[in-house]
């Protein structure tokens, strides 16, 4: 039971470092990737540079992390049925 845990805990976050990935980049080639032409939000702003400025090492860890995960997980449940 808890090695499926830990193995939810591990898939969650590589996805949650490949949303960041994604945004970062998105950002650092487009800055007003994010925000609309009429409105502004500050913490819309904010999580678009903070994202910017990770984007790379969330990158390099987040997809291994999550394939890795994806990969065991798999394996386990094969095994189990």
């Amino acid at each position: 039971m808890r090695n499926r845990k830990s193995g939810a805990v591990a898939l969650f976050i590589g996805i949650l470092l490949i949303v960041i990935f994604g945004v970062g980049l998105a950002v650092e080639r487009d800055p007003g990737a994010l925000m609309r032409r009429n409105s502004y939000n500050i913490a819309l702003e904010q999580f678009g540079s903070f994202c910017a400025r990770i984007w790379l090492p969330a990158g390099i860890i987040g997809i291994p992390l999550f394939l890795i995960s994806l990969i065991t997980s798999l394996i386990r449940e094969r095994k189990e049925k």
